[in-house]
């Protein structure tokens, strides 16, 4: 059953229970062929190393029983189903397919697109989106531990793939350009397989494509760029820095746009609370969220990606320090990646890569709001004083209440500006008011020397940029005094 499969998640890396017998560079096999699918070996790039102590051959295509599932606007719930292993039948089982943009969508190990959610949310959110052909790849049956066998098997399925395309070009008219592949886990990696196989193939999604036994491997075993003219990449479960731990996504980067939501890894929001996953998600995806949230977490910002209004604006960092620190969070002349469905809207040249950062909320929507702020310090009086600011924006479609605009205590110099970045989990609309308070901090040190009397800082000018909508709001203060533990409240007036 289903649940009895997600428990086996802890032993990912290892046979469990089944003894397995690796293939060795001196085994007479080294390598299995299926009729139109090609051979597969089992060494080479695909052999014994650090990152694949454990290797075997894939199992026969009707081992693993692989089903396409096409769904359209006008069959929303009921599939037409078209197993694999009998693409000869195409014409008569889809006879009613059209020439039109094609989705093709691959889940990952131990999952049953027949059971859980998942990939039934996906399609129904991309067949609101647009009048699209939306093919589930239902691989269930080779999906099932122990994960060396899974991994061998999605490169079967990943060649099936390519097979299916390679028939629709050739008998209803489309091309290449027509398809996007969308993968989670080990779906991504077969997604990157199929995508060898075809040429000029348009997109692939890669979504928390699977670590182990992918990460630091040749790129002809994992997802990369050149699998389709565009790879766009979320990492939700990346291993953490420095430390010893299991992953279940793959952290470097292998697409064009590599996106790390919350650094690619430990996810806001994800507990390993049953009561509190089951609550939120219900028991047959809250049962998994408890296992596996931030391997998930990157499927569910795919998937509200595609019609929310809020579009997932990511910064272009050259690595996390930069994002943390807050050097890079400032979007390019021709703006803002945006991360998920919508990530083919960013202008790239040929070849370029870029990693992308940024923040969502811990719970439903995940999608936050950005606002950058500017304070500009009156360069005529006032002193450096060291202490916080808050702000309250408001909108005349919600409100940030007061936040804290830095983390710690800092020393507000004289004609000095701070940059500070304030994410909200609500589109504010059109901003109209500020409320901005002063806390300041005393040492020993300052009471000896200045007493306690009451601080103040002088502002000049506030500036508001709106990531989202590319729109810059200015509160001009003129040189007003806040004291500590004091407010001031200023207007739009534009």
């Amino acid at each position: 059953m289903w649940f009895q499969k997600i428990s086996t998640v802890t032993c990912l890396l290892l046979s469990c229970s089944i003894q397995v017998k690796p293939v060795t560079a001196t085994d007479k096999r080294a390598a299995v062929c299926f009729d139109t699918l090609g051979c597969f070996a089992t060494e080479g790039p695909f052999g014994i190393s650090l990152e694949r102590p454990l290797v075997l051959p894939p199992e026969r295509p009707e081992q693993i029983g692989t089903i396409f599932q096409l769904y359209t606007r006008d069959r929303f719930n009921h599939s037409i189903n078209l197993p694999a292993t009998h693409l000869d039948n195409l014409t008569a089982a889809w006879a009613q397919f059209q020439n039109k943009p094609t989705k093709i969508l691959s889940h990952g190990f131990i999952d049953n697109p027949n059971v859980t959610p998942y990939q039934r949310n996906l399609k129904d959110e991309l067949l609101a989106h647009g009048d699209y052909n939306v093919i589930i790849v239902d691989w269930s049956d080779g999906n099932s531990p122990p994960y060396t066998q899974a991994t061998a098997n999605t490169r079967v399925v990943g060649a099936q793939i390519g097979l299916l395309v390679d028939e629709l070009i050739k008998n209803k008219a489309m091309s290449a350009s027509d398809f996007h592949l969308i993968g989670h886990s080990l779906g991504a990696q077969i997604s990157g397989y199929a995508g060898e196989q075809i040429p000029g193939l348009a997109r692939i999604s890669g979504i928390d494509p699977a670590g182990p036994y992918f990460e630091n491997t040749d790129p002809v075993v994992r997802l990369d760029p050149t699998d389709a003219v565009f790879v766009d990449v979320i990492h939700s479960d990346a291993p953490p820095l420095g430390l010893l731990q299991l992953g279940l996504g793959i952290k470097q980067a292998v697409g064009h746009l590599d996106f790390y939501p919350n650094l690619g890894r430990d996810q806001p929001g994800c507990t390993r609370n049953p009561f509190t996953q089951i609550a939120q998600w219900g028991l047959v995806e809250g049962s998994i969220e408890t296992l596996i949230c931030n391997h998930m977490r990157a499927f569910h910002y795919y998937v509200e990606s595609i019609n929310t209004k809020c579009p997932f604006v990511g910064y272009p960092c050259n690595k996390e320090q930069d994002f943390t620190s807050g050097v890079c969070k400032v979007c390019p002349p021709e703006g803002c990646p945006y991360m998920g469905f919508h990530a083919d809207k960013t202008k790239l040249n040929p070849g370029q890569r870029q990693n992308i950062y940024l923040t969502t909320n811990d719970q439903k929507p995940f999608c936050m709001y950005h606002l950058e702020l500017t304070v500009k310090m009156s360069s005529e009086n006032g002193q450096t004083e060291k202490g916080y600011i808050t702000v309250d924006i408001v909108g005349d479609q919600g409100r940030t209440n007061e936040v804290r605009l830095n983390s710690r205590p800092i020393n507000f110099e004289v004609g000095k500006n701070y940059l500070f970045s304030v994410p909200t989990a609500s589109d504010l609309g059109k901003v109209h008011t500020l409320k901005i308070s002063f806390y300041h901090v005393s040492s020993l040190l300052d009471i000896f020397q200045f007493g306690l009397r009451h601080r103040q800082i002088y502002i000049d000018e506030i500036e508001i940029f709106y990531q989202e909508k590319n729109k810059k709001i200015r509160f001009s203060l003129a040189d007003f005094s806040i004291e500590t533990d004091q407010s001031v409240i200023v207007f739009n007036q534009n």
